[in-house]
């Protein structure tokens, strides 16, 4: 599953309020802040610290905790609340 498929393509909360974008290779937030760098499967803040890993449909911490899972443009937290939405 491609999580960050397109760029230019907001990620929103479940009222639809931008939270993200993403240009490149590269996350901004609402504000235009770069606050977080895509490389390869693994997401980085800005100063280099590896915080995220996808794995498959999932999203894990570098604790290995599973924080949310994508079905279809939708993200869900592990108790199968939607947390949020692409689009």
């Amino acid at each position: 599953m491609d999580w960050l498929r397109d760029n230019g393509e907001w990620y929103r909360d479940n009222q639809g309020n931008r939270l993200y974008e993403r240009r490149g290779n590269y996350i901004w937030n609402e504000g235009g802040e770069r606050v977080y760098e895509i490389r390869g499967e693994y997401i980085f803040d800005i100063s280099g610290n590896r915080l995220y890993e996808f794995r498959g449909d999932y999203l894990f911490d570098m604790y290995n905790n599973r924080l949310c899972e994508l079905r279809g443009d939708a993200f869900f937290d592990t108790n199968g609340n939607r947390i949020g939405m692409r689009y």
